[in-house]
């Protein structure tokens, strides 16, 4: 396979496509780098496939579609039929410094069922990853429907480990009208379960810190070992479990909000007196989701976010980058309006161990 470079995407007809393959129905399709002339079949295909219900309006305004497309950070895979150039849908990897993120895939209905949503995911994911743009990436992530087992299985080839399971994650629903304010997010229409996963690339091994602080609490434990058995350079790593009383003062903390998703995440060690006025000045969004860093000063965090009624919902490799040491965290979440009792799930058998554990804390 020929990773073929955006700069030199239009200088000769057989440098288009950097793969090409056959799908079941013998036809053979091509997978091409996006350009602003494909947003407005793009809009289309995201129409017929979601309505108007996308979690991201900007696919519906084919100007701001335009801009995504010539984003020299974004890298925008198009699948085509060679034989006549009909698009059958995309996807994008976007770079953001040492992380990207992999999305907004949509494939056309009269294609889906024929392969070609796994061929498009998987080889664009795969072939766009080792362009040298990419060189510094130390992890790519992406999200996927709970009850779609397909793109788990395409996400999965390509490397990826599921690490969360987040209830209600993903709200669908009309948001053309919707206008952002800064505290009132799009309200919950439609909602479903979804996994995280992430492909973990060599570098960020080498710059993980080995040294995992955890609170001395089983789901705690269980997710940590459920990470550890899918990546054995966790097998070195020194585990050291405390109680929720270690500096208890300490405080550091960021804070970030999508309102298109009503979701807040929280990032850091936050005190109680903190965590109360988040709780209170956030009531009325959907999901908190709280990344505790797996280091001494966050045992504290840990035991208070489950005092507040915090579950655990999954662990996250070396998400924390404090001084180019890369640290795990612990994902938690809190629902201030919103009841998750049951969601849907069709998963692999790889996820299997964490959707018990998410229902089994659910519905407890």
């Amino acid at each position: 396979m020929r990773t073929v470079s955006k700069k030199y995407l239009l200088l000769q007809e057989d440098s288009l496509y950097f793969q090409k393959f056959i799908a079941k129905n013998g036809e053979e399709y091509g997978i091409r780098f996006g350009t602003p002339n494909d947003a407005e079949i793009m809009s289309t295909i995201f129409k017929e496939v979601y309505g108007y219900n996308y979690d991201n309006p900007m696919v519906y305004d084919i100007n701001l579609f335009k801009q995504e497309l010539a984003n020299k950070n974004n890298f925008w895979f198009i699948g085509e039929v060679i034989k006549n150039r009909e698009i059958t849908g995309g996807g994008v990897i976007e770079k953001k410094r040492y992380i990207a993120h992999a999305g907004k895939a949509v494939v056309r209905k009269k294609f889906q069922g024929l392969g070609v949503t796994a061929k498009i995911g998987a080889a664009g994911i795969i072939s766009v990853t080792k362009m040298p743009q990419f060189k510094d990436i130390l992890r790519l992530d992406t999200e996927t429907r709970a009850p779609e087992i397909r793109v788990q299985k395409l996400i999965q080839k390509a490397g990826a480990l599921p690490y969360a399971l987040i209830p209600a994650y993903i709200n669908f629903g009309d948001r053309r009208n919707y206008e952002i304010d800064d505290n009132t997010p799009f309200l919950p229409k439609r909602v479903e379960a979804a996994f995280l996963y992430s492909i973990i690339f060599r570098g960020l091994w080498k710059k993980r810190e080995k040294q995992v602080f955890l609170l001395d609490n089983e789901d705690f434990i269980y997710f940590y070992n459920f990470i550890k058995r899918m990546s054995n350079k966790m097998n070195n790593d020194e585990l050291i479990l405390e109680n929720g009383k270690l500096n208890r003062d300490y405080e550091l903390y960021g804070v970030s909000k999508n309102h298109f998703e009503g979701l807040v995440n929280l990032y850091g060690y936050i005190k109680e007196k903190s965590l109360k006025n988040l709780l209170k000045t956030y009531c009325n969004w959907r999901i908190i989701l709280w990344r505790i860093p797996t280091t001494k000063n966050g045992i504290s965090s840990m035991s208070l976010a489950l005092d507040k009624g915090f579950k655990i919902v999954g662990y996250d490799i070396g998400f924390n980058n404090i001084n180019w040491t890369l640290i795990d965290s612990v994902i938690l979440a809190y629902y201030p309006k919103y009841k998750c009792e049951d969601f849907e799930v069709d998963c692999t058998d790889t996820a299997i161990p964490i959707v018990k554990k998410i229902k089994e804390l659910f519905l407890s």
